[in-house]
């Protein structure tokens, strides 16, 4: 089978392993729930999208039953005519007290969407107040480059940036929350969280946390990123609907990683300092300060502690 033969039967087994009838159109944004201080919670918007091909909306087969760990939700979704879903009070999140009877769990929980006989699925993780978080872009960041990158892993070849999993999985065993954020479609969130979370690298595979892609389609996602070179209008949005989930005299944002300029210009965006703004360039080397610092990411592995100090320590500066 030649090389685009095998990426497309790959994809082909990627949706239907999520929900048997599903083409490529479909897919679900991951969600982050943050407890706040008072116990309330805070939801980040919930994105869901099926896809139409296949005649999911004739009729009145409109309604997503939405479920977590299993359990059938008190509400359901709505779709549009072009298989977006959507809560009817025009709301993009769920209040305190309905996301509250989700009876979520601390970390990754399991929320599937079903319209008809089509399903997606996506993970909530459920954070506190005082979280601290990691951001690191995926392609050309966890991969080698931006577009082989995406392609490589569907034909069995390792495209990964060496090291890249020892030192996140460092990064989260120092207390710190790992989130991972492309400008991909919503349609490739799966395939995105497969890659990640199947990767390994000398036994080590990456710590888990929520994958955000763009909310928008494959073609409007591309166009973004290919024609109008714009990726960061998604990911500053983006970016900032989280940081608006935790207190305002807090920013949740330690740290990020990235290949681009424009990953550096989002992470300035929402108040990272430059001095933990991370740019891997195409020889794999460290860009910080816009100095190249000659380090890799396993060079940075020795050096966790001072980079990311265990969170135990920084409440102790913080009071």
């Amino acid at each position: 089978m030649n090389t685009m033969g095998r990426i497309g039967n790959y994809i082909g087994r990627g949706v239907r392993s999520v929900s048997g009838n599903l083409n490529p159109f479909g897919g679900a944004v991951d969600i982050i729930v943050v407890k706040q201080a008072d116990g309330s919670l805070k939801s980040s918007p919930w994105y869901v999208r099926f896809g139409t091909i296949q005649g999911v909306l004739k009729g009145r087969e409109n309604v997503v039953n939405v479920s977590v760990n299993g359990v059938e939700t008190g509400f359901c979704m709505n779709l549009d005519p072009r298989g977006q879903a959507y809560f009817l009070d025009s709301l993009t999140t769920r209040t305190s007290e309905q996301l509250a009877t989700l009876n979520l769990k601390e970390g990754k929980n399991v929320v599937v969407f079903t319209c008809s006989k089509q399903q997606v699925d996506a993970r909530i993780y459920l954070w506190r107040w005082d979280t601290n978080i990691v951001i690191s872009d995926v392609d050309g960041t966890i991969t080698r480059s931006d577009v082989l990158g995406q392609f490589m892993p569907l034909v069995g070849r390792d495209w990964s940036q060496t090291g890249v999993a020892h030192l996140l999985s460092a990064i989260k065993e120092n207390g710190y929350q790992l989130l991972f954020l492309s400008a991909r479609a919503i349609s490739q969130a799966y395939m995105t969280r497969q890659f990640l979370f199947n990767l390994m690298q000398d036994g080590k595979g990456l710590p888990e946390g929520p994958v955000f892609t763009s909310p928008d389609g494959l073609f409007l996602s591309l166009y973004r990123e290919v024609v109008k070179k714009a990726p960061q209008e998604f990911k500053i949005a983006c970016l900032q609907d989280i940081k608006a989930l935790f207190p305002s005299d807090r920013n949740p944002f330690y740290a990020g990683f990235g290949n681009r300029d424009t990953d550096e210009l989002c992470y300035l965006k929402v108040q990272i300092p430059e001095g933990k703004i991370f740019t891997i360039n195409s020889k794999g080397q460290i860009v910080l300060n816009r100095h190249i610092d000659t380090k890799s990411y396993a060079c940075l592995h020795g050096r966790i502690n001072d980079m990311f100090p265990p969170t135990s320590s920084l409440s102790r500066l913080q009071r």
